[in-house]
């Protein structure tokens, strides 16, 4: 069992975190919450939405980066975030003002064509990060969100 007996509740605004060693349920917790686990007892809600019934309602209200979480590595930057876009449901005449904005952001401008996998590691966080909130969801999941490439961050703002 990953997660038993867990109760809380997060307000409007509020920054929630899990903090504990590998194996306690953390991950499995998030993933719950963002519809992607079917608990096995009890119930949960996210926006309003049961996780359970309304996973697809869920999943439209939320932006989740894994820490398993990866880009499309034989794509383009700009195909991976065209691709985000779908798959969050930006509407169609937001599509370009929210891939503009994720390049600038990301510091890719000029390097949309690339394949993300010649991205350089402290890089590919970024595009990965503009992917979860192309769709500006009210709520943000991040489990371990630099995994991965935490060995470039040295000398580098990490704030993504």
């Amino acid at each position: 069992m990953a997660v038993d007996h867990i109760s809380l509740q997060v307000s409007k605004g509020e920054v929630f975190g899990f903090l504990g060693p590998n194996g306690a349920g953390k991950s499995t917790t998030i993933r719950m919450l963002c519809g992607l686990l079917k608990p096995s007892a009890g119930r949960a809600q996210v926006a309003g939405f049961d996780v359970a019934r309304n996973p697809e309602e869920v999943r439209q209200n939320i932006g989740y980066m894994s820490q398993k979480f990866s880009l499309y590595n034989d794509l383009k930057v700009i195909e991976n975030l065209r691709l985000f876009a779908g798959l969050y449901s930006v509407p169609a005449k937001m599509v370009k003002e929210r891939i503009d904005w994720a390049l600038q952001m990301a510091d890719l401008r000029g390097q949309e064509n690339l394949i993300t996998a010649t991205l350089p590691g402290r890089l590919e966080a970024a595009p990965r990060a503009r992917c979860a909130v192309l769709h500006r969801p009210p709520i943000l999941f991040l489990d371990e969100p630099t995994s991965g490439v935490r060995s470039h961050l040295t000398g580098v703002n990490s704030g993504t």
